[in-house]
């Protein structure tokens, strides 16, 4: 297989010159934004045909495809369209500061992206990239796998929430009542779970029954945030709402992330039992159990079979 170029850039280096070429506020494709870059690189077409080690997509292609990600996660770019990019106000003013780099050092001062890391419980205390790359290089091939498969099920994660944050509250709801069956709940008939969110529906969005005959019921309330946290007053209206219909079971989910206040209140609850699912949380059991998702490729790791060496 073609080894990697030296003169391929990294996805940090490629960071500034995208947000540069999106700086007029043109819709770009991804075909338009990697034909422009590889020529501010200089790249050659015998560049662009290495591909990663998986052989399934070129090098620079995928490295571009980070580095959107990242910009997006800041906030310096959004997808106006699938497979369509352009800047935002606040990539226009970062443009306007003059800046000679963009790193993800950069990036972990930007609220947009300090949001993403709250999120998803990422290390924030802005490592070097020295330390790293020296972490990086102490670690087994099996150890490099696992952190790798880690990270691309983040990035997974973060697309799947972007998905659901761009459709309706409608829609969400019927999300979570499906994840909640694939998990097992109601899933012994097809009129188990009901969505009632609407006008009148006293904070409660969906009802799934546990058992055969309805006799318990989980009570189900799902916030689609684009931005900000699920707060302690949240909290207390969807234990009220229980309240009201007399039930004690609650399970909140939400795209965002929940305030330690919020936290505090549904633990402190005595009659009503209320299960907090954050973005993360949310994002990572449906990949688990492959709602909105699917598999990409296989990778399939093989080890000496020593039977067949037995004499």
């Amino acid at each position: 297989m073609t080894q990697p170029n030296t003169q391929i850039p990294d996805f940090q280096s490629i960071m500034l010159p995208m947000l540069n070429l999106l700086e007029s506020g043109e819709v770009f494709t991804l075909n338009q934004v990697v034909t422009k870059l590889a020529e501010h690189f200089h790249l050659s077409k015998e560049d662009l045909k290495i591909k990663v080690p998986s052989g399934q997509m070129g090098l620079f292609r995928n490295r571009v495809g980070w580095t959107r990600s990242y910009l997006k996660k800041a906030g310096l770019i959004h997808y106006p369209e699938r497979a369509k990019y352009q800047i935002t106000p606040f990539g226009k003013d970062y443009l306007k500061g003059k800046p000679k780099d963009l790193r993800i050092k950069h990036l972990k001062k930007m609220p947009d992206y300090i949001e993403w890391t709250k999120t998803f419980n990422q290390d924030t205390n802005n490592k070097q990239e020295a330390e790293i790359t020296k972490e990086i290089e102490s670690q087994t091939p099996e150890e490099v796998l696992a952190s790798t498969v880690d990270q691309l099920n983040k990035q997974l994660a973060t697309d799947l929430l972007d998905k659901l944050k761009e459709n309706s509250f409608g829609y969400f709801e019927n999300f979570v009542i499906e994840l909640l069956q694939k998990m097992g709940y109601g899933e012994f008939r097809e009129d188990a779970a009901e969505r009632t969110g609407q006008t009148g529906d006293n904070g409660i969005d969906g009802i799934i029954s546990q058992d055969r005959l309805g006799l318990e019921n989980v009570y189900i309330q799902a916030k689609r945030f684009r931005d900000g946290h699920v707060g302690s007053p949240d909290i207390r209206n969807f234990i009220g709402s229980l309240a009201l219909q007399g039930v004690n079971k609650g399970v909140f989910l939400t795209t965002s992330r929940f305030s330690e206040s919020a936290i505090k209140t549904a633990s402190d609850s005595k009659q009503q039992k209320i299960i907090l699912i954050d973005g993360k949380q949310l994002a990572n059991l449906a990949i688990e159990y492959n709602l909105g998702v699917q598999v990409d490729k296989t990778i399939a790791i093989k080890k000496i079979d020593l039977d067949y060496f037995e004499e």
